[in-house]
Parts: C-alpha cells; structure tokens; sequence
C-alpha cells in the first residue's frame, strides 16, 4: 500500500464520474454531429442568402426584422457547432459570434433610424423647417452609417466562409455512409424549416419575429 510521509501532499485522485461524463458527452456529439452540422450549415446558408440578396433592398422595417430573424439563426448555428464538438472553443464559434455581434450593430443603427423618422413626423407641426432639416440630416448619417456596417459584413462574410467550409468538410471526410446521409437529410429539412420562417417574417411586418417560430 502506498504511503506518504508526513507534510507530503497526497496524490491526486482521478475522478472517475467525470472521467465517464466526459466520454458520454464525447459519445453523444459524435452520434448527432452529422445532423447537427447540417443544421448548423442550412442556418448560416440562410443567413448568407439574406445579407447578400434582401437586406439592402429591403425598407428599413423589413432589414429590422431580417436583422432579428438573422441574430436567431446564427445563435442557432453558434449552439449546433458546439453541441457536436467536444472543444469548448474553435475558429468557426468566433466567426459566427463576429458575424452576430457585426449584425446587432447595423440593426441598432436601423432602429435609431426609424425612432428619428417617428420622432419628425411627431413634432413636423411644431418644428420649423432648419430644425426639421436637421433631424433628416442626422437620419442620414444612420442610414449611410448602417450601409457602412453592411458592407463589412459582406467582407466578413467573405472571410467566414472559407473557415466553415472547411469545418464542414473536416467533419464530412470522417462521416459514415450512414452519417453522409444523415446530413444531407437534415441540411435539405433545414433549408425548407429556414425558407418558411422567412416567408413568415416577410409576410407578418408587424408582428414580432419570435412569436412566429416554425
């Protein structure tokens, strides 16, 4: 039996539930990293679609929502990556945090936008026409300050891409036939889910985003 002498401190013991939890946890996000991988793929897809095809086109109410249903899913990608790996931390995580965190800005900038526009409309019969003027001009300076944004979100984009794909396709060369199958599945159930919750955010100006969650 071994002994320690006196002062000595004891060794350390190995924690065996945590020892199991860890394996369990490992075991599980491999059993769901395909589907959880296509779920998070379809997410950002949407997301790319959106910023690059409907958000400059779109009034300044509609890129609000947009700018919502946007934060959603890449929260929803940001939980899926780390639910099917066993790190805590990885280079995908920081993009889709920087995307996220980008997108708040231009969508705080939108919402000061339509604040000011309510606000002249409010006081057009009390104001005269200077102050009005420059209550427009300081509307401008958002409206130019979140075109800005979104012009960096596109640079963002253009550097995020190629570190998911290549995730994704990490994650792809070790799959099963089984799991390949799994992902293509869920990735084609995830566009659609994606498609309809956007026609519901374009078709519901009014009504908030999270209350019509499919």
């Amino acid at each position: 039996m071994a002994t320690t002498n006196p002062g000595e401190p004891a060794p350390p013991r190995l924690n065996r539930n945590h020892s199991i939890a860890r394996l369990h946890r490992q075991t599980l996000v491999e059993m769901n990293t395909s589907v959880f991988t296509a779920r998070r793929d379809a997410a950002h897809e949407r997301v790319q679609r959106i910023l690059r095809r409907d958000m400059r086109t779109s009034k300044k109410g509609v890129r609000v929502r947009l700018y919502q249903f946007c934060a959603r899913l890449l929260d929803e990608a940001a939980q899926c990556t780390r639910r099917s790996q066993v790190q805590a931390d990885s280079p995908v995580l920081h993009y889709l945090n920087l995307l996220r965190g980008t997108l708040a800005s231009a969508q705080a900038l939108t919402e000061h936008e339509l604040r000011l526009a309510r606000e002249r409309e409010a006081l057009s019969k009390t104001l005269d026409d200077q102050a009005l003027a420059q209550l427009q001009a300081a509307d401008d300076v958002f409206s130019t300050g979140e075109m800005n944004v979104l012009d960096r979100v596109d640079e963002l984009l253009t550097f995020g891409e190629p570190i998911l794909a290549r995730d994704t396709e990490g994650r792809r060369k070790v799959f099963s036939p089984e799991d390949l199958t799994r992902y293509d599945k869920a990735l084609a159930e995830y566009r659609r889910v994606h498609e309809k919750r956007l026609a519901g955010v374009r078709s519901h100006p009014g009504q908030p985003a999270q209350e019509r969650e499919v």
